[in-house]
């Protein structure tokens, strides 16, 4: 990106910011989440730490914060580490992490997968919903919706097909397909085209949602009131943590948004009572957009 310099820059001052810490996996990603965020937020290292209590980090800094992925060799960068925790609500963990988790039934979590996705769990689904129970769920949302993808040629998977674009891959054993896209629909207005496909001859029309369509005009209200909840940076909406009615404290969670590969919480303006929520979960949001408003 034409940002990238800006990012290498602030990688390294993200890097003095958490402590100077050894970077591997995942310590490296917690570096360039903030790098990333500082970009995204124009914020320079002492903004990082004066505004520590009020901006929205990704919930990987949090977590490190927290002392999620261990203690740094030269220990947590302070005021930093007190202020984030103390304007969330957190309890610092001490020690390593892995001692004071609790034991994990791996039967019983077999089981409550099985009866949600079918007997085709295997242990390896069980252990990859253990360590990443939100990557494992958005992954069988992605397969009920797609289907099994594994067989695709990575480049079919990246970039789509143009018209004319034939293409053979293996289906089954001893059984190849030759796939050809013939057309492209026009979008309706509710953001669906037919899209025409050959399949080894066959002519099939599909009915796909096209996410690149907008709703020509449609504009988002941007959070310009002291107790409306803004988008700190453009992204996703991913989870929604409360509903209209719900009492909230400042600086708790209300909402997660994910942006450049990170996942940040958002936290609320004000203490008071949530009015309205103007999102749903999967809408992309620029940054300011109003998610909710607290009275």
């Amino acid at each position: 990106t034409d940002r990238w310099p800006q990012i290498k820059q602030k990688y390294a001052e993200a890097n003095w910011i958490l402590g100077d810490i050894p970077k591997v996996t995942p310590s490296s990603k917690v570096v360039g989440d903030l790098a990333q965020f500082m970009v995204a937020q124009n914020l320079e290292m002492k903004d990082v730490v004066d505004q520590a209590d009020t901006l929205a980090f990704p919930e990987s800094v949090v977590q490190y914060l927290r002392g999620e992925i261990g203690v740094p060799p030269g220990g947590f960068p302070e005021p930093l580490r007190s202020t984030v925790l103390k304007s969330r609500g957190l309890e610092p963990i001490e020690g390593r992490p892995g001692a004071s988790l609790d034991d994990y039934n791996f039967e019983e979590a077999e089981e409550l997968l099985k009866s949600k996705y079918g007997e085709v769990i295997t242990d390896k689904d069980v252990l990859s919903h253990a360590l990443y129970p939100n990557v494992f769920i958005d992954w069988k949302n992605f397969e009920a919706v797609y289907g099994q993808v594994g067989d695709l040629p990575t480049h079919l998977f990246l970039n789509p097909l143009v018209e004319g674009d034939e293409v053979m891959f293996p289906f089954a054993e001893g059984r190849d397909v030759i796939l050809k896209l013939v057309s492209l629909g026009q979008a309706t207005d509710d953001g669906t085209r037919v899209v025409t496909f050959e399949v080894n001859g066959e002519r099939w029309f599909m009915p796909v949602t096209d996410k690149s369509q907008e709703v020509a005009g449609a504009r988002r209200e941007k959070a310009t009131d002291p107790g409306d909840v803004g988008s700190p940076m453009p992204g996703v909406v991913v989870g929604l943590k409360v509903e209209v009615g719900d009492e909230v404290k400042e600086g708790e969670p209300v909402a997660t948004l994910s942006a450049m590969k990170m996942e940040t919480n958002i936290p609320a303006t004000a203490s008071g009572k949530i009015t309205n929520i103007m999102v749903n979960i999967g809408d992309k949001l620029e940054g300011d957009d109003l998610i909710m408003k607290i009275e």
